[in-house]
């Protein structure tokens, strides 16, 4: 159902049909390369001494700086590695590629919001990596423009139980395996094209589990049409969704992203839609990496930590 994107779109009152072409082809040659409710922190406290006032500290200090360590880590460049994830839901490994932030080994005590990011038809799990994802992340968190976080970049395999695979099997064992702040508010999901309809398939069917939905040139899937109406007629009032969605003028799939630009319009749905310069490609997509990170990362640059207590984002991670 999910192996071709949508043909046939929706009537709502007030949207317009619309029809979708074809995805980007196979082998295209690449080209070169909303703030949440303030918290406070909770101070430590001894019999001896009275509780201090509570005070604010940026997201970057109280998050991700760990309160002690043997000597100030230089590093200015994240790394990058391949990982397979097992998965019972599709009975076979999910293949990855997993950025982790500078310091993260020097930084025992840190945990990091997770970006899920998931790449286009006909192409793999690096196509992110070579888009320079991961070296904008090392730039902006170096400026101080967004905050370290790790990013997941999973492999689509045409399999319609990623859905299932993706909160079942992938969001468990990230968060297992690796020292993540695991709530909604500090998880992200987005794609380009098919992956741009995974997203919105994802993110809009699982609002307990991201707090923010990327949609870079989607191509909507056929069939989610009526899901998506009521997805985003129902999103409970707590599990509001910040939504961006971008394409380019020249894309072939532009009346596919206007469309849920549409929708999102008519069930009030908060959100960004941009209508810029490019077409359907990785130069366009290479062009606009770092204003999708600073989406993304938003809150996390201009939040405050919470309360942190056993049972929500301080679980042990080797």
């Amino acid at each position: 159902m999910r192996l071709r994107v949508l043909l046939t779109l929706l009537v709502l009152p007030g949207l317009a049909a619309c029809a979708t072409p074809p995805s980007l082809a196979a082998g295209e040659t690449p080209s070169a390369r909303t703030p949440v409710p303030t918290w406070t922190l909770v101070p430590t406290r001894t019999p001896e001494t009275p509780a201090p006032t509570p005070t604010r500290a940026p997201i970057a200090e109280a998050l991700f700086t760990p309160t002690a360590v043997s000597a100030p880590c230089t590093e200015i460049q994240g790394s990058v590695t391949q990982i397979s994830i097992p998965s019972p839901t599709l009975r076979y490994p999910i293949d990855a590629r997993l950025y982790l932030p500078p310091c993260y080994a020097a930084s025992p005590e840190a945990r990091y919001p997770v970006l899920y990011l998931i790449h286009g038809l006909n192409f793999k799990e690096d196509q992110w990596d070579r888009l320079g994802v991961p070296l904008a992340a090392d730039k902006l968190s170096a400026a101080s423009e967004i905050a370290p976080l790790i990013i997941v970049m999973p492999r689509d395999r045409l399999d319609d139980r990623l859905d299932k695979a993706f909160v079942a099997d992938l969001l468990p064992y990230i968060d297992e395996t690796y020292r993540t702040l695991a709530a909604r508010e500090f998880r992200a999901i987005g794609g380009l094209s098919r992956g741009g309809a995974w997203a919105i398939h994802i993110g809009l069917h699982h609002p307990e589990t991201f707090g923010r939905l990327g949609a870079h040139s989607p191509a909507v899937f056929f069939g989610d049409e009526n899901d998506i109406v009521q997805w985003t007629g129902h999103l409970p009032k707590d599990k509001t969704l910040a939504v961006y969605v971008d394409i380019g003028e020249g894309d072939s799939l532009v009346r596919s992203a206007a469309w849920f630009d549409q929708v999102l319009t008519y069930s009030s749905v908060k959100h960004t839609y941009l209508l810029q310069s490019g077409a359907h490609n990785e130069k366009y997509w290479s062009a606009h990496v770092e204003d999708y990170l600073r989406f993304y990362a938003s809150d996390w640059r201009d939040a405050r930590l919470p309360s942190l207590t056993p049972n929500a984002v301080d679980q042990p991670v080797p």
